[in-house]
């Protein structure tokens, strides 16, 4: 990465205002304050577990007081002390049951505390590491940040994002081993940049507002755009919006279906659970009969409920189904599909069944008639037609107008024939 560029970048971020370098880094008396706090609490940390009081908790631990200290930070480190709190059915992190495991732990942080060499606290750590204590990863970091800033980097999700996002890397969370790599990454940054500070908390911030998209670079501006699409309140208005909207073309077209078939001489109904709904000023249920005929009704109960349900039936005046319409305009086609099979299984007639879906969803319509279920049921498959949205509503008042029975559809309403749709 070009040192010039970096360099921009660094001295553009410490000039807003907004943002962690401003915020937590240079004006924060409670940063300053708690290296002393983190250093004195750690060394409690290693003499309870010395002398065997540590407990087999986080609760009431010098360790639970030394990350109540951390996590009070700043957003940076606000589920620092996550890592550390006691899960019983995973046994993580095993540095409370496991005697070994904690002399390990307390170990690693007496190093670092009395030694001025940073080879040898890193020493301290990858011996740590090499331990492969179940749950105690790097998010020990958080607390050798504040024992030694200018040796060691916090490590969280939106740090790692941050650096992923600037370097194009891929340095993952959790591992000791990615740890090692972001630190080493990170120091070649501060440095190539003219370094913020030997305290890595400052680069360290800049890295965690990137990667929170609120310092916007050209290497996360897609994302942020994205997320801010996402997020924004116009986004959500509009998402509702059109949520509305489909709502309403549903509505319309089960109005103009049933118009359609009380035209023709038939008996609309309209599924029961949509009477109340409004398509054109009008109350669906206005313009579909009340309730099911009594050949419907005296069918099983599971199948009344399925006829009940489906968007629109028109029926001869005996009560006779004549055809039934399924509008799916956004759910899916093959549950449609399904309804209309249960529906011919169910009542044995000569009805026609009819998949009315938008125009852009034709493709779908059509493979779904070409599964071989369908295929290789003839009656059935000869039964189910199809209709496009525009067809129907460019055609509504002429089909009103100029029908006699259900063949009017013929001209809108395509089929397979028995043949694969091509």
């Amino acid at each position: 990465m070009d040192s010039t560029y970096l360099t921009d970048l660094f001295n553009q971020y410490t000039e807003k205002s907004s943002l962690l370098y401003q915020t937590w880094f240079i004006h924060s008396e409670q940063r300053l304050h708690a290296f002393n706090q983190v250093r004195k609490g750690t060394r409690q940390i290693v003499t309870t577990i010395q002398d065997g009081t540590f407990p087999r908790d986080l609760r009431g631990s010098a360790l639970e007081e030394v990350m109540n200290v951390i996590a009070s930070q700043t957003e940076i480190f606000k589920g620092a002390k996550h890592a550390f709190m006691w899960k019983p059915k995973l046994r993580i992190p095993d540095i409370y049951e496991n005697r070994e495991n904690q002399l390990a732990f307390a170990t690693m942080l007496s190093e670092v505390l009395k030694t001025n060499s940073s080879i040898k606290m890193l020493l301290a750590v990858n011996a740590l590491a090499n331990k492969k204590i179940k749950g105690l990863g790097p998010a020990v970091a958080n607390i050798l940040y504040f024992l030694e800033p200018s040796i060691f980097c916090p490590f969280n999700t939106k740090i790692v994002a941050g650096y992923n996002l600037l370097t194009n890397s891929k340095i993952r969370l959790g591992k000791w081993e990615d740890y090692f790599k972001l630190r080493d990454g990170i120091i070649e940054l501060n440095e190539k940049g003219g370094l913020f500070s030997k305290d890595l908390g400052a680069i360290t911030a800049f890295l965690f507002d990137i990667g929170s998209l609120k310092y916007v670079i050209p290497e996360n501006s897609d994302k942020y755009l994205m997320v801010e699409e996402k997020s924004s309140t116009k986004a959500q208005l509009d998402k509702s919006s059109e949520i509305e909207k489909q709502r309403d073309l549903h509505y319309r077209i089960q109005y103009m279906l049933a118009d359609i078939g009380n035209s023709l001489g038939y008996r609309a109904w309209i599924a029961s659970n949509d009477h109340n709904r409004t398509a054109f000023g009008k109350r669906l249920g206005d313009v579909s009969i009340p309730k099911l005929p009594s050949t419907i009704a005296n069918l099983p109960k599971h199948d009344q409920e399925t006829v009940g349900l489906i968007d629109v039936l028109w029926f001869y005046p005996d009560g006779s189904p004549v055809c039934a319409f399924e509008v799916e305009k956004s759910t899916s086609i093959m549950s449609g599909m399904n309804r209309m099979d249960d529906l011919y299984e169910s009542l044995k007639t000569d009805m026609m069944l009819y998949i009315v879906a938008p125009d852009n969803r034709e493709q779908e319509v059509l493979a779904q008639f070409n599964r071989p279920h369908y295929m290789h049921q003839h009656n059935l498959h000869d039964h189910i037609r199809y209709i496009l949205f525009e067809d129907l509503k460019d055609n509504y008042k002429s089909l009103k107008r100029f029908g006699k029975d259900f063949s009017i559809l013929g001209p809108i309403s395509p089929f397979p024939d028995g043949k694969v749709v091509s």
